[in-house]
This record gives structure tokens, C-alpha cells and sequence, in this order.
């Protein structure tokens, strides 16, 4: 019960401290167009790393027998919150895709999304030996973790978009952990659960984007919940989709692909202004 109160509190806490860092943004002129052409703030979901450092310590001072799984998420969502941080407010936007940003590092020029990508394998290869020892799995789970992280940034084009296909993942991971009957592992991030459900009005009204700093969170967590409850077949066919769709959207328009479609167009306007 305990840990539900901290999701509730994390998600108010959330709504309330979420202008504070669009006036902090505002202030300091970290101002980029979104789709429409308005200029909002980028970057705002760094507030999920730095929110998850108060809640995750009361976590680990109520909780001692979760601390490693604590830790260690709280680690995945540190690193690629940072790492995204640093394309937000350094990126440019001429190079795209994974083959773009490679081909601008093999002729001499880094790119940001270059940096991610390769920081992003290392903390995803980082957790993934932490989660097991066999060789296979590791790079089945740091390919996952690491394009779970990407995948989300794809998804982030449209107001609230990419926290609506999270909580939709949470909930659908979270029934076939309760099948079968490993609920438990959820709670370590109940917390950040709550952070983006209270962020997530905003990011509807189109008030803010979180930017990679937030949408590298949703990925990387979504991940290694996957990864560390799942067993391999799973995390085979996971994989399998999520090296699917990131072939198709180096030649599509992932954003095509749902306004062409009735009822996907009709579950990403939900709740948009």
C-alpha cells in the first residue's frame, strides 16, 4: 500500500513542479518549434531523472529489499536521461536516423545522435550483465534495452504520443507479470510511473516536450522491465519487433503510418488540444 502512495504523491508532485521547469526553461530561452510551428520548451523530461532521485531514495529507506533493483533502474533512467539531455540542448536536426548519424561519424563528424547511440549501448550493455551472465542474453538484452530507448524517441513527434504508448506497455508488461506471478518486480518503478502520469497534461496541451531527456526514460525503463522478468523467447520476439520497426521507419513515416490509420489517428489526438 505504501509503495501506491508513493505513486500518487509522485504524480502529484509531478503536475505541480512541471511549470516551475517550463518558466526555468522559458527563462533560459531553451525554446525550439514543435509541429505546429509554436515555440515551447525542449527538454523538460529531464524533471523525470531528477524527481526519481527524491522518490527512489525513500523507496530504498522504506524498502531495503529492493535496493539493487532500485538502483539499478534508477541508474538506466540517470544515464539516459543525460545522455538525451545533451541532444536536446546540442543537436542538430540536418542529420537523422541510424544511418545518417553513422555516416556523418565514419567521414570525421560527430554527431549527438551518434553520442547516444553509442553511450546508449554501453549503459544498456552496462545493465544487461547485470541481469545475467549468459552471453546470448546479454546482447539479446542490450539490443532490446537499447532500442526500446530509441523506439520511444521515434515515437516523440506528437504531443503525448510517446507517454501514451508507455503506460499502454506498462499496463499490457504488468498483466503478464501478474499471470505470471512476478507483480513484484513493478514496483521499483511505480515512482516514475507516477512522474510521467502527472507530466503527461502538459505534454498533451503541447505546453512543453520533453525531449530526448524524457523519451530516452520511457524507452530505457520500458526495457528493463522487459529484460529482467521476461524469459528468452520473449525477449526473442521483442526484439524481432523492435528491429521491425526500426526498419521501416528509416524509409516511413512512423507518423504517416498512424494518421493513415482511422483509429490510431483517432488514440493519438486523445486528449490534445
Amino acid at each position: 500500500m505504501c509503495r501506491f502512495m508513493i505513486f500518487f504523491a509522485a504524480a502529484i508532485v509531478s503536475y505541480a513542479l512541471t511549470p516551475a521547469f517550463i518558466d526555468l526553461f522559458e527563462g533560459g530561452g531553451r525554446l525550439v518549434k514543435n509541429y505546429k510551428g509554436d515555440m515551447i520548451p525542449q527538454g523538460i523530461g529531464i524533471m523525470f531523472s531528477i524527481q526519481t532521485l527524491l522518490w527512489y531514495a525513500l523507496f530504498l529507506l522504506l524498502f531495503k529489499n529492493g535496493s539493487a533493483n532500485t538502483l539499478l533502474v534508477q541508474f538506466a533512467i540517470t544515464a539516459a536521461s543525460f545522455i538525451g539531455f545533451i541532444d536536446d540542448m546540442l543537436g542538430a536536426r540536418d542529420v537523422l536516423g541510424f544511418k545518417g548519424h553513422f555516416k556523418s561519424l565514419f567521414t570525421g563528424r560527430l554527431t549527438t545522435g551518434a553520442l547516444k547511440a553509442i553511450v546508449g549501448l554501453l549503459v544498456s550493455f552496462i545493465i544487461s550483465s547485470n541481469l545475467t551472465s549468459n552471453f546470448l542474453e546479454t546482447v539479446i538484452n542490450t539490443l532490446t534495452i537499447a532500442l526500446f530507448t530509441n523506439f520511444f524517441n521515434l515515437l516523440d513527434l506528437r504531443p503525448g504520443r510517446a507517454i501514451k504508448v508507455y503506460i499502454f506497455s506498462f499496463l499490457v508488461i504488468s498483466l503478464g507479470l501478474v499471470i505470471i506471478q512476478k507483480a513484484v518486480v513493478i514496483l521499483p518503478f511505480m515512482p516514475l510511473l507516477g512522474i510521467i502520469i502527472g507530466y503527461m497534461p502538459y505534454d498533451l496541451k503541447a505546453r512543453c516536450m520533453m525531449g530526448d531527456a524524457g523519451s530516452n526514460v520511457l524507452g530505457i525503463s520500458i526495457g528493463v522491465l522487459i529484460t529482467s522478468t521476461f524469459g528468452l523467447y520473449v525477449k526473442i520476439l521483442v526484439l524481432a519487433f523492435l528491429i521491425g520497426i526500426h526498419v521501416f521507419t528509416e524509409k516511413y513515416s512512423l507518423t504517416d503510418l498512424i494518421k493513415n490509420n482511422r483509429f490510431l489517428n483517432y488514440l493519438d489526438n486523445l486528449g490534445r488540444s
